[in-house]
């Protein structure tokens, strides 16, 4: 029952009154609050809309993720720097926030020229959220661009593969794309190593100071003589290291895209020459390891000498017959096809077979070329791949076989990284060691008495051979305007540790060479030069023999 009282002149309050304005003013605050509540959601969700649409880091999940991956550095066999990683900084645009897509592109090509005005703009125009247009700046560059003020502009950090070294040793180091992924060199044959977690350096084989002065000599002979290209391989025969390979010309790894595709050929693996004379050596070994000529014997090479059809010429040919050495010393034709004739199809094949020079080099880098084959291996194949026509090799696969015959007769495959105590180098036998030796000291005489006059340097006890071969021509045959010359080599004569190769294509006679381009006048003194430069460098060059210094010991 509820209870009122009443005084006169006054209202009459009841509880029931009272209750009713309580639960009123209850359900007001609620209200309020709920209506606050509403509110304040709505804000919320308006500013994460706003995040989500507009703000310059809204698109972090639409942009390509930024590059996290570490690469390791690549180095020389000293820890010189090769490649490395930097943090840079890459541009882009949201489309949508740009107030004037051709006054932005035009503000953005003054200040970055390369850059095309007409693409630059049509990525402006475009209905997206984002479009990179230049990756890789540098701090003082994104400031710049920074400082134009230009609203739906922004960066993001990146890193990017930096080559300090430029040019120099760039085929062999290579590249990587954009996204850090080695496509080219060591960076490509490496790539695994190099991105594994906590991944060190990766040392390979090369030494800059050996690899500048062939690349240096590589570069004056390509002028000097006028040639479509130069190459050059120095290897340390008793571990397969290649110490240097360059090919002139060449590019900067720090931009590809710019170059032409032709500097981008890795000539000394890559391109396979008929490369003449050079294959002389090798024939002398096979003969001697068959036991199918002596170095005693005399070779009647003054005589003219046919071979079914054809008649066997020398450029230079003997009034005397010579012996083997003096076969290589002269570098006769007649005299090579002699004994290649001895040795037969089936034991060259088998010896070329085991030199590697029926197939690629197998080392760490892609960039590799097959020989290019003879398809009918007859006899007369046989006596013209015995100097070096008939079958295209590269020039690093000639090295390598030349140093496996001057190896104490033991073949080492090539490699670019650099060897150590836990991966020595295993190697497989070419010839017998006594036959190693009798080569070691007939490409001695050839630099002392021979054709490689030119090559021959004080102290260091060069062998070597001069190799000059006709190009293939369009019509059929040969031309013999158009000429590939090489001069291999290796030092010392007393232990040879390091063999050499270098080759000029298409060479042309200068003042001084008597209007000759053959290779006792350009390759053979090119490679003196290189060896002049490299020789103090590398250790165990020096020659120890009785002989160091002019003589052979070797009778022709």
């Amino acid at each position: 029952m509820t209870r009122s009282h009443a005084f006169q002149g006054q209202q009459t309050l009841t509880l029931a009154d009272e209750e009713y304005r309580t639960v009123a003013e209850g359900r007001i605050r609620i209200r309020i609050g709920v209506v606050a509540f509403v509110f304040m959601l709505l804000i919320a969700i308006v500013r994460l809309a706003e995040i989500s649409l507009f703000s310059p880091d809204a698109h972090q999940r639409n942009l390509p993720q930024a590059i996290k991956i570490q690469r390791a550095d690549l180095t020389d066999r000293h820890g010189e720097l090769l490649a490395t990683t930097l943090e840079t900084y890459s541009l882009y645009a949201e489309p949508r926030r740009v107030w004037n897509p051709r006054e932005t592109a035009g503000k953005l090509v003054r200040l970055r020229p390369h850059l095309d005005r007409f693409k630059l703009q049509k990525k402006l125009e475009m209905d997206r959220s984002f479009v990179w247009l230049e990756r890789g700046l540098t701090p003082k560059e994104r400031q710049a661009v920074f400082d134009l003020g230009l609203p739906g502009l922004a960066f993001r950090k990146e890193p990017k593969r930096v080559y300090p070294r430029e040019n120099l040793a760039s085929h062999i180091v290579g590249f990587t794309n954009v996204d850090m992924t080695g496509v080219a060199g060591a960076e490509r044959a490496f790539n695994a190593d190099l991105t594994s977690e906590n991944a060190p350096s990766v040392a390979l084989s090369l030494d800059l100071r050996v690899q500048f002065a062939l690349m240096d000599e590589l570069a004056k002979a390509h002028e000097k003589f006028d040639a479509l290209d130069a190459n050059g391989v120095v290897m340390d025969i008793k571990t397969g290291e290649i110490i240097a390979m360059a090919s002139v010309p060449n590019f900067n790894p720090n931009d590809p895209d710019t170059t032409s595709p032709e500097t981008l050929f890795n000539h000394a693996a890559m391109s396979t020459y008929d490369l003449g004379s050079v294959f002389k050596p090798l024939t002398m070994a096979m003969a001697l390891e068959d036991n199918v000529a002596n170095k005693t014997e005399l070779f009647q090479v003054q005589k003219p000498y046919k071979v079914l059809s054809k008649y066997i010429r020398d450029d230079h040919p003997s009034d005397v017959p010579l012996n083997m050495a003096g076969v290589l010393g002269e570098s006769s034709n007649r005299g090579t096809a002699m004994i290649a004739q001895r040795i037969g199809a089936e034991r060259q094949q088998y010896h070329l077979r085991n030199l590697g020079l029926l197939s690629r080099v197998d080392y760490e880098l892609a960039e590799s070329a097959k020989p290019q084959v003879q398809k009918r291996w007859g006899e007369m194949a046989t006596v013209t791949v015995s100097y070096g026509h008939g079958l295209s090799v590269t020039p690093l696969a000639l090295t390598a076989a030349i140093g496996g015959m001057l190896n104490n007769g033991v073949y080492i495959t090539p490699t670019v990284r650099k060897r150590s105590l836990a991966s020595p180098a295993v190697g497989r036998r070419v010839f017998r060691s006594e036959v190693s030796q009798d080569m070691i000291d007939m490409m001695r005489f050839v630099v002392t008495d021979g054709t490689g006059k030119k090559a021959n340097i004080p102290g260091y006890g060069v062998m070597g051979k001069t190799g000059t071969a006709e190009k293939p021509s369009a019509t059929g045959g040969y031309d013999q305007k158009r000429l590939v010359t090489s001069f291999v080599a290796a030092f010392p004569h007393s232990d040879p540790r390091y063999a050499m190769i270098v080759t000029l294509d298409e060479p042309k006679a200068i003042e001084g060479t008597y209007g000759y381009a053959t290779a006792g006048w350009n390759a053979a003194p090119v490679a003196g030069q290189v060896i002049r430069r490299i020789g103090p460098i590398l250790p165990g060059s020096r020659d120890t023999s009785q002989y160091a210094q002019v003589e052979s010991g070797v009778t022709p």
